[in-house]
């Protein structure tokens, strides 16, 4: 691909060109007058980003360096002009031309984690409830055991002191239990990292399954690579 980078001569912002195809970059008056209408070329093939002046004349500065052709990578500083006034965004030029889409795959592994820590949190919830709860069906079974046959009145004493024992320990698991702090912080995960991987905007709380019905991104209307 063959990029011509310049000046915008009815607006003054960056215009990228890519054969037939014209973006502009920037906002009006942006890019001052020393850059020239058809300044430099970029030529990407191959994972290899080559910048080069289209005119002798014109001035392009790599890393503080001035060069008339430079193989350079996506995180140099570039330049435009001499007065070194215009710093050309590269990474956007890079990917003006690129297809609208975005491959959310990944975000399934993301809902998942989030799901199944809600699903752990909520089966310890429950095994804490139960093992609070059915010491005192016991209790009971036990007193109305010994109101029918004295003779084992001491088993059952004993029992139902076990059966306490067993239940306030459960009290205990629920009283400290994190649950809440821990969904919270499962909460804030979530809102981070299931994102648009291209606009960044949260997905919002819904199933992945559900998520890859829709064809595109809401926010920033890329087509779903699914």
């Amino acid at each position: 691909m063959e990029l011509i980078i310049g000046r915008d001569s009815n607006a003054g912002r960056l215009k990228v060109v890519n054969g037939s195809e014209v973006k502009f970059l920037g906002a009006p008056s942006s890019v001052p007058m020393d850059v020239s209408r058809q300044h430099c070329q970029l030529t990407i093939a191959g994972g290899n980003i080559t910048i080069k002046n289209i005119k002798a004349q014109n001035v392009t500065w790599v890393n503080g360096l001035e060069v008339n052709a430079k193989q350079i990578a996506p995180t140099d500083k570039i330049e435009l002009g001499p007065s070194r006034s215009y710093s050309l965004p590269l990474a956007e030029v890079l990917t003006v031309f690129q297809p609208n889409e975005v491959d959310i795959r990944p975000l399934r592994q993301v809902w998942e984690g989030y799901n199944s820590g809600l699903v752990a949190i909520r089966k310890r919830q429950q095994r804490n409830n139960l093992l609070a709860r059915v010491p005192i069906a016991f209790t009971m079974l036990g007193t109305v055991v010994s109101a029918i046959n004295e003779s084992i009145r001491p088993f059952s004493i004993a029992f139902t002191v076990v059966a306490l024992l067993i239940m306030l320990y459960g009290f205990l698991l629920i009283a400290r239990d994190k649950s809440i702090d821990e969904q919270e912080a499962l909460k804030k995960d979530l809102q981070k990292r299931y994102v648009c991987p291209k606009c960044h905007h949260f997905m919002g709380f819904q199933d992945y399954d559900v998520l890859i019905h829709n064809d595109q991104c809401p926010y920033c209307k890329a087509k779903y690579i699914k």
